[in-house]
């Protein structure tokens, strides 16, 4: 044996019982050598477990000075209640933190010098963030220089700066955060004129305290940016002092350019989630799992591909929604099991019931509460204020629907679903959530919590989307093939079935062209004010054919909206899952056309076919 002796792994049961004796001589008050004295509570400890969590007290107990021999100490600028919960922490290694107790926990770990609550607490308040509390993260997180909490506090209040400068938080924060959002060119507003109100309104707030800020505060508005109309009733509104003459005289000094605000550069995007990853796009990062997958989103206006960070984990399957606020959230899913046999070669799957939300500023996605039961491929739609997820692939979540507080970050289960269905498609409209299956619909009533059977369906089919638009609910599908199994052609059309709720009846609408192609994959979405359907169609062995056709209710016919061409998108596959929402072009990365391998026809034509559109060779 070595003189250092045998050397052995540390004994957990030890500690974890050392634990528990503390803890029993903490509340029958054995051995105690020092009381904490916060306004009328006394709270008896061990200096040595309260120096061994917090370097203010350790500070205090080994410096040698009369601090440290006495037996009582009296903390002024601590909250009791905090107080209470780091001492429970320092003898149970148990931390209690929810919404009441996070701030002032926070307050009171960081005079105490707790690290360890304080990296709990910046964690639990980063994830809290959200557009009704961001305006006072930001001032919590700049108080006590939490740069973690203060950054993402600002990010979301950029993004939502259009709803959050009319929150009173906003017309309390101190000039120097205002200037910091005021100046921001990652604001997400359309228009100049929602910064220039917002400056108004915090101007407003104090005017007398506060109108010596007035030419600092409004230089950070692009003046410029307005119309002439507005800039001279702009200046007409500005208080009647000489503080104006000084913001005139500044804006005539003003270059006669500005830089557009992100909000400003947005585009309306569909966005493609488990497209077929493009064989010139490597891998994120590990997760990826063959066959790869990619996030992608397609602008029609730009005729532009840009690539969204990929779906954390590996997963595929997952449900996909965009809010009206443009929030962009994915769901559930499901993971390849690692190390798990392959029955039959095929690979095994685990479902999941997680939920990440879009970072559209940072490309990135950011963990959100997890659902209360795993989905494969559930239905997503905002109602009201919360978001719901309907069905899914598995017995156990077929019939579950949950409800989704954004606010609170949380879910809770609401009313199942009259029957079990393998499949289905929702939407919402009016205030209302509609399910639809292959023969029956229902809608959900968020005030009574209870779902009501629609009107009977004219026919029953397989669906591919349900898409709602104003008062029109659509199903896209297809009618029973010759036969009898489920397809999604009829002839060479793609079939459509519309409910108009204020009639509550269903009625045939004129069917989507399928083109040239066969067997294709629709998606129904609302695209630039009107509804649109995305096609993918094959033919044979070539590569996937795309259209985006607009539907014309007045005529209840259906035109192609504009081309989409195979040079920019590649084959998305079958199972690809697709949403609009407006992204910005700048905070993505664009995946460029690359030209033909064969510059030239084979047999020397001026006319040849390239993606299935005819190039014209220019004169020479």
């Amino acid at each position: 044996m070595s003189e250092l002796g045998e050397r052995r792994p540390v004994n957990s049961d030890y500690a974890v019982s050392l634990l528990q004796q503390l803890k029993v001589f903490y509340e029958q008050k054995l051995l105690t050598d020092v009381v904490l004295l916060v306004e009328d509570a006394e709270f008896p400890c061990h200096k040595m477990v309260l120096a061994s969590c917090s370097s203010y007290f350790r500070a205090m107990f080994m410096s040698g000075l009369s601090e440290s021999r006495q037996t009582h100490v009296q903390l002024r600028t601590v909250d009791p209640a905090a107080l209470q919960i780091i001492i429970t922490y320092a003898y149970t290694g148990h931390l209690a933190i929810s919404d009441c107790t996070v701030e002032p926990l926070y307050e009171t770990a960081c005079f105490l010098q707790v690290e360890d609550v304080l990296q709990h607490c910046r964690e639990y308040l980063v994830r809290k963030v959200n557009p009704e509390n961001c305006v006072r993260m930001l001032s919590f997180g700049d108080m006590f220089g939490c740069r973690e909490l203060k950054q993402s506090a600002l990010r979301m209040a950029e993004h939502k700066f259009a709803v959050v400068f009319r929150q009173e938080a906003f017309l309390q924060l101190p000039r120097e955060l205002l200037l910091e959002l005021l100046s921001s060119d990652r604001l997400n507003v359309e228009r100049e004129e929602t910064v220039c109100e917002a400056a108004m309104l915090w101007l407003e707030r104090n005017p007398e305290a506060r109108s010596p800020h007035l030419s600092s505060v409004l230089s950070h508005t692009r003046i410029d940016a307005l119309s002439e109309v507005r800039q001279r009733a702009w200046f007409r509104g500005l208080p009647p002092h000489d503080q104006s003459v000084v913001v005139q005289g500044l804006y005539k000094s003003m270059p006669k350019f500005f830089k557009p605000r992100l909000g400003m550069t947005k585009e309306e995007m569909l966005i493609f989630t488990e497209a077929a990853a493009a064989p010139d796009w490597p891998a994120d990062g590990p997760g990826t799992t063959p066959p790869r997958r990619a996030a992608i989103c397609y602008s029609p206006q730009a005729g532009k591909v840009y690539k969204l960070r990929s779906l954390p984990g590996g997963l595929h399957k997952v449900g996909v929604l965009v809010t009206p606020d443009n929030d962009i959230f994915i769901a559930g899913g499901q993971v390849l099991l690692k190390g798990a046999s392959a029955e039959r070669g095929r690979p095994s799957f685990r479902p999941v019931d997680s939920v990440f939300w879009l970072d559209a500023q940072q490309n990135a996605w950011v963990a959100r509460a997890a659902m209360l039961c795993p989905r494969v491929r559930p239905s997503l739609v905002h109602c009201g204020r919360h978001v719901y997820a309907v069905g899914g692939d598995g017995e156990a979540s077929r019939r579950a629907v949950e409800r989704y507080d954004a606010a609170r970050d949380e879910w809770s289960m609401v009313s199942p679903l009259p029957c079990a269905w393998a499949w289905c498609a929702a939407a919402a409209a009016r205030g209302r959530v509609f399910v639809v299956t292959h023969d029956v619909a229902y809608s959900y009533l968020p005030h009574a919590d209870a779902w009501v059977e629609l009107a009977s369906r004219h026919c029953a089919h397989r669906l591919a989307s349900v898409a709602a638009l104003g008062d029109l609910v659509f199903c896209v599908g297809g009618a029973q093939a010759a036969s009898g199994a489920p397809g999604l052609v009829d002839g060479a059309s793609v079939a459509v079935e519309i409910y108009d709720m204020a009639k509550d009846e269903w009625r045939a609408a004129a069917s989507v062209p399928a083109g040239r192609g066969s067997d294709p994959v629709v998606r129904a979405v609302p695209l630039l004010g009107s509804l649109c359907v995305f096609v993918r169609e094959t033919q044979g062995t070539e590569r996937a054919r795309y259209a985006l056709y607009r539907y014309d209710a007045e005529r209840d016919r259906w035109h192609p909206r504009q081309p989409v061409s195979q040079r920019v998108l590649w084959d998305l596959g079958r199972d690809f899952g697709c949403a609009v929402g407006k992204l910005y072009p700048s905070c993505l990365e664009e995946r460029p056309w690359k030209p033909p391998a064969a510059l030239f026809s084979p047999d020397g034509a001026e006319e040849f076919e390239v993606d299935g559109e005819i190039v014209t060779l220019p004169h020479v």
